[in-house]
């Protein structure tokens, strides 16, 4: 049997599209005498719909769709990912589903077992759990079909179970001589390590071929890397398909494969591939064609540049330099350089006479009282205003340039270079953010030397570093990670070596700046605990 995967980029709640996405590859499949074609999870739907499954129209129109597909499965079988629906009146009655459809006819449904319920993931909210399995049997094969979560929970991998209910040890008892794994599995740093080793070992372990095949694009904050992959009974990957792009592979269970000689990705370069689909796809989806934004001479921003550049070409991207009394030299010239070598549109807005203005307009207000946090707020929300009116009169997507330690402890300006639409990079790390810079400049010099080499500093008030505020960031990054991505509390990272003082300080501002965060343009999220729908914490709280 020749069976194809095929990693779909589906747009959520797009039905029309993403079910002419699937026929387009049907088509083709048919062309090349496939005899089965397997999609991701919700494939019809896009991953997550999250609240419009609580729309009884959304889901009607869905399902409308299945006897759609199967008319065209006359010479082939299909499996696409849904919603299925069983009015019992209890709980949602909706159902995370694989449909298998062959011969024009939809001839079953393997509804998802294992719901995930932690981090970005909330499908309890909306989707029942099916107690139920049963085999799907095509050709004289039998499959054993599951769905992403349901392959997440193997006692002899993990050390600790999410759940008491194994779906893969079930359809292997049940006689499954190949297993299917349709997923829409968000990336973050090395998860696709993970995810492989998994797999690998899930096949080893009952010795049955393993298909996995998984969602590509992104979706909102959420970015998926795509992949399909095929390990043989003692756990080799013998196909894999291409990342970050639609792509699919071809197996024949006829054939005889030897190992692939597959590498995993550095997870700076898997992050660049990740950022820039993010961009992408953000824009592609919400009909945006261009963007815009505040070009500093820092290194925040000229990444986001480079990003921006490679995700949508030089022509759609507009940096604006904006400086002030306080903009050195040194990062007109930087930014300027860099502008060249990405072939960028660029203008420059100077905000000295605004920010006088400013000051001109709030001197009763502010007499006799000292500059302060203020006046270094006034220039970035100037910036903002500005930023705002081009993307505005232009239709440009502003972009946010703030990165992952900046947001963690609040070093941003609420309305000033926190404006924007999306925010790129505010799940990068500062110290990540160099990486990716040496990543770009691996084979030439694109982010000018000056700019990765410069320490860094806002310029709003002369002489100004971060460090005046914040402690190195190669420390600062390692306590952040520890309290956001491993949820360690005081007495914890203080054991790993950090000074007390130093440790309550940071934790503190990460808490403070809740609020700041509750009011942030959506992010890309690439590592395992990113800001946004995966971290819940309430503004108003007194715990610490």
């Amino acid at each position: 049997m020749k069976i194809k995967l095929v990693s779909i980029n589906p747009t959520i709640g797009y039905l029309k599209h993403n079910f002419e996405k699937i026929l387009e590859n049907i088509k083709r499949a048919k062309s090349e005498n496939i005899d089965l074609i397997i999609f991701p999870e919700l494939s019809l739907l896009g991953y997550p719909p999250l609240d419009l499954l609580d729309k009884k129209s959304f889901v009607e129109e869905a399902i409308s769709y299945h006897q759609k597909i199967a008319e065209h499965s006359k010479d082939i079988g299909v499996i696409f990912g849904s919603v299925t629906r069983i009015d019992d009146q209890i709980g949602t009655n909706l159902f995370n589903s694989a449909i298998f459809c062959y011969d024009g006819e939809i001839k079953s449904i393997h509804r998802k077992s294992l719901l995930p319920n932690y981090d970005v993931f909330d499908e309890v909210r909306y989707f029942e759990t099916s107690k139920e399995i049963h085999l799907l049997e095509f050709r004289d094969i039998k499959f054993g079909v599951t769905i992403c979560e349901d392959a997440w929970n193997d006692k002899d991998f993990w050390v600790h179970q999410k759940y008491e209910f194994d779906p893969v040890e079930e359809v292997a008892k049940l006689g499954a001589e190949i297993i299917i794994n349709i997923s829409a599995s968000p990336f973050s740093i090395g998860k696709e390590k993970v995810r492989t080793e998994m797999f690998s070992s899930i096949a080893k372990k009952h010795k049955k071929p393993v298909l996995f095949v998984n969602q590509v694009g992104a979706n909102t904050d959420l970015i998926f890397d795509g992949g399909a992959k095929v390990f043989d009974r003692n756990g080799n990957l013998i196909l894999a398909s291409n990342r970050f792009e639609e792509d699919s592979v071809l197996f024949d269970t006829t054939k005889e494969y030897e190992k692939t000689n597959y590498t995993f990705p550095d997870d700076v370069e898997d992050i660049y591939n990740a950022l820039i689909l993010g961009i992408k796809d953000y824009c592609k989806k919400t009909s945006f064609t261009k963007v815009v934004l505040g070009l500093s001479g820092g290194i925040d921003s000229s990444l986001v540049a480079v990003l921006a550049k490679e995700a949508l070409g030089p022509e759609n991207v507009l940096c604006v330099m904006m400086p002030s009394q306080y903009s050195s030299e040194g990062s007109i010239k930087d930014s300027q350089k860099l502008i060249q070598n990405l072939g960028v549109k660029s203008t420059v807005i100077p905000i000295i006479d605004l920010f006088n203005e400013f000051r001109k307009s709030l001197k009763n207000e502010f007499q006799n009282l000292p500059e302060d946090v203020t006046e270094e707020n006034l220039q970035s929300r100037i910036r903002g205003v500005l930023l705002m009116a081009l993307s505005n009169k232009f239709g440009y997507l502003l972009l946010a340039t703030g990165n992952k330690s900046e947001l963690a402890t609040g070093y941003a300006t609420l309305y000033g270079d926190m404006c924007g639409g999306l925010a790129p990079i505010s799940d990068v790390y500062k110290t990540k953010v160099y990486e990716l810079a040496r990543f770009i400049n691996r084979e030439k010099e694109i982010i000018p030397v000056e700019i990765i080499n410069k320490i860094p500093s806002a310029e709003l008030r002369p002489h100004q570093t971060d460090q005046d505020t914040l402690p190195p960031y190669d420390i600062l990054d390692k306590i952040l990670y520890y309290y956001i991505e491993e949820a360690k509390e005081v007495d914890e990272i203080v054991a790993l070596g950090f000074e007390r003082e130093l440790v309550e300080k940071i934790l503190k501002m990460v808490d403070r700046a809740e609020y700041k965060r509750k009011q942030a343009a959506p992010g890309l999220k690439v590592t395992n605990k990113a800001f946004g729908t995966g971290r819940r914490f309430p503004i108003v709280q007194r715990w610490r």
